[in-house]
Protein backbone atom coordinates (compact mmCIF):
# COMPACT_ATOMS: atom_id res chain seq x y z
CA UNK A 1 0.00 0.00 0.00
CA UNK A 2 1.07 3.32 -0.80
CA UNK A 3 2.02 5.24 2.43
CA UNK A 4 0.15 8.39 1.37
CA UNK A 5 -3.63 8.52 3.12
CA UNK A 6 -6.41 8.39 0.55
CA UNK A 7 -7.77 11.42 1.61
CA UNK A 8 -3.87 13.06 0.68
CA UNK A 9 -4.25 11.53 -2.38
CA UNK A 10 -7.60 13.18 -3.39
CA UNK A 11 -6.61 16.23 -2.00
CA UNK A 12 -3.31 16.43 -4.41
CA UNK A 13 -5.91 15.73 -6.94
CA UNK A 14 -8.71 18.48 -5.97
CA UNK A 15 -6.33 20.78 -6.03
CA UNK A 16 -4.50 20.29 -9.11
CA UNK A 17 -7.51 20.61 -10.51
CA UNK A 18 -8.41 24.03 -8.63
CA UNK A 19 -5.14 25.42 -9.94
CA UNK A 20 -5.68 23.59 -13.51
CA UNK A 21 -2.60 21.69 -13.45
CA UNK A 22 -3.67 18.96 -15.35
CA UNK A 23 -0.28 17.13 -15.44
CA UNK A 24 -0.06 16.72 -11.85
CA UNK A 25 -3.78 15.74 -11.58
CA UNK A 26 -2.76 13.01 -14.72
CA UNK A 27 0.04 11.93 -12.83
CA UNK A 28 -2.27 10.93 -9.45
CA UNK A 29 -4.50 8.55 -12.34
CA UNK A 30 -4.18 4.91 -12.86
CA UNK A 31 -4.32 3.56 -16.65
CA UNK A 32 -7.55 1.64 -15.66
CA UNK A 33 -9.00 5.16 -14.02
CA UNK A 34 -12.80 5.38 -15.32
CA UNK A 35 -14.55 9.15 -14.47
CA UNK A 36 -18.44 8.72 -14.43
CA UNK A 37 -20.56 11.53 -14.90
CA UNK A 38 -23.89 11.99 -16.02
CA UNK A 39 -24.54 8.52 -17.30
CA UNK A 40 -21.37 9.11 -19.51
CA UNK A 41 -18.29 7.26 -18.76
CA UNK A 42 -14.50 8.49 -19.39
CA UNK A 43 -11.67 5.64 -19.09
CA UNK A 44 -7.97 6.03 -19.15
CA UNK A 45 -6.26 9.28 -18.09
CA UNK A 46 -6.04 11.24 -21.45
CA UNK A 47 -9.69 10.85 -21.88
CA UNK A 48 -10.06 11.90 -18.08
CA UNK A 49 -8.14 14.31 -18.32
CA UNK A 50 -9.31 15.91 -21.74
CA UNK A 51 -12.67 16.14 -19.97
CA UNK A 52 -11.83 18.12 -17.37
CA UNK A 53 -9.34 20.40 -19.24
CA UNK A 54 -11.64 20.93 -21.94
CA UNK A 55 -14.69 22.16 -19.76
CA UNK A 56 -11.88 24.59 -18.13
CA UNK A 57 -10.83 25.96 -21.16
CA UNK A 58 -14.68 26.65 -22.60
CA UNK A 59 -15.65 28.08 -18.97
CA UNK A 60 -12.90 30.64 -18.92
CA UNK A 61 -13.52 31.72 -22.46
CA UNK A 62 -17.29 31.77 -21.79
CA UNK A 63 -17.31 33.71 -18.65
CA UNK A 64 -15.55 36.92 -17.13
CA UNK A 65 -14.31 35.10 -14.49
CA UNK A 66 -14.32 31.97 -12.55
CA UNK A 67 -12.41 30.56 -9.52
CA UNK A 68 -12.37 27.07 -8.41
CA UNK A 69 -12.15 25.37 -4.49
CA UNK A 70 -12.58 21.93 -2.88
CA UNK A 71 -13.24 20.38 0.04
CA UNK A 72 -11.94 16.76 1.02
CA UNK A 73 -13.84 14.39 3.13
CA UNK A 74 -12.76 10.94 4.11
CA UNK A 75 -15.41 7.94 3.13
CA UNK A 76 -13.98 5.21 4.19
CA UNK A 77 -10.86 2.63 2.98
CA UNK A 78 -9.23 3.93 0.10
CA UNK A 79 -11.90 6.62 -1.09
CA UNK A 80 -12.81 10.21 -0.46
CA UNK A 81 -15.15 12.72 -2.14
CA UNK A 82 -14.45 16.06 -3.07
CA UNK A 83 -16.97 19.15 -2.91
CA UNK A 84 -15.85 21.45 -6.05
CA UNK A 85 -16.92 24.83 -5.42
CA UNK A 86 -16.87 27.26 -8.89
CA UNK A 87 -16.77 30.89 -8.25
CA UNK A 88 -18.65 32.79 -10.84
CA UNK A 89 -18.74 35.87 -12.42
CA UNK A 90 -20.43 37.19 -15.78
CA UNK A 91 -21.66 40.22 -16.97
CA UNK A 92 -22.23 41.56 -13.42
CA UNK A 93 -23.80 38.33 -12.28
CA UNK A 94 -22.44 36.11 -9.97
CA UNK A 95 -22.72 32.38 -8.84
CA UNK A 96 -21.24 29.70 -6.78
CA UNK A 97 -21.81 26.28 -8.04
CA UNK A 98 -21.59 22.96 -6.00
CA UNK A 99 -20.93 19.14 -7.35
CA UNK A 100 -19.17 16.62 -5.49
CA UNK A 101 -17.15 13.31 -7.06
CA UNK A 102 -16.20 10.23 -5.31
CA UNK A 103 -12.68 9.08 -6.31
CA UNK A 104 -11.81 5.84 -4.93
CA UNK A 105 -7.78 4.94 -4.63
CA UNK A 106 -5.92 1.44 -5.33
CA UNK A 107 -3.54 -0.04 -2.82
CA UNK A 108 -0.74 2.10 -5.29
CA UNK A 109 -1.91 4.74 -4.46
CA UNK A 110 -3.33 5.85 -7.99
CA UNK A 111 -7.08 6.48 -8.67
CA UNK A 112 -9.02 4.27 -9.93
CA UNK A 113 -12.84 5.22 -9.98
CA UNK A 114 -14.31 8.84 -10.32
CA UNK A 115 -17.88 9.31 -10.11
CA UNK A 116 -19.53 12.82 -10.78
CA UNK A 117 -22.87 13.60 -8.49
CA UNK A 118 -24.78 16.99 -9.21
CA UNK A 119 -26.19 18.34 -6.21
CA UNK A 120 -30.01 18.48 -5.43
CA UNK A 121 -30.93 21.72 -7.35
CA UNK A 122 -27.24 22.87 -8.54
CA UNK A 123 -28.11 22.50 -12.11
CA UNK A 124 -31.05 24.06 -12.77
CA UNK A 125 -29.66 27.09 -10.75
CA UNK A 126 -26.73 26.92 -13.07
CA UNK A 127 -28.98 26.87 -16.35
CA UNK A 128 -30.71 30.17 -14.93
CA UNK A 129 -27.61 31.80 -14.31
CA UNK A 130 -26.57 31.23 -18.00
CA UNK A 131 -30.20 32.63 -19.19
CA UNK A 132 -29.66 35.48 -16.85
CA UNK A 133 -26.42 36.07 -18.48
CA UNK A 134 -28.16 36.08 -22.15
CA UNK A 135 -26.12 34.98 -25.15
CA UNK A 136 -23.09 33.57 -24.26
CA UNK A 137 -23.92 32.77 -20.89
CA UNK A 138 -21.30 30.00 -21.09
CA UNK A 139 -21.26 26.50 -20.28
CA UNK A 140 -21.80 24.56 -17.86
CA UNK A 141 -19.12 25.18 -14.83
CA UNK A 142 -15.58 24.23 -13.62
CA UNK A 143 -13.44 21.29 -14.72
CA UNK A 144 -15.61 19.31 -12.60
CA UNK A 145 -18.71 19.29 -14.70
CA UNK A 146 -18.88 18.09 -18.31
CA UNK A 147 -20.30 20.21 -21.00
CA UNK A 148 -23.90 19.12 -21.94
Amino acid sequence: MNAESPVKIVRRFAEALDHEDYALARELLAEECVYRIRGEEHAGPEAIISSYQGNGDEAARSFDSIAYRSAVRPEGAGSATIEFVDEIQHRGLSLTHRCEQRVAINDVGKIVRIDHADLPGERSRLESFRKSCGPGGGPPAGPGSLPE
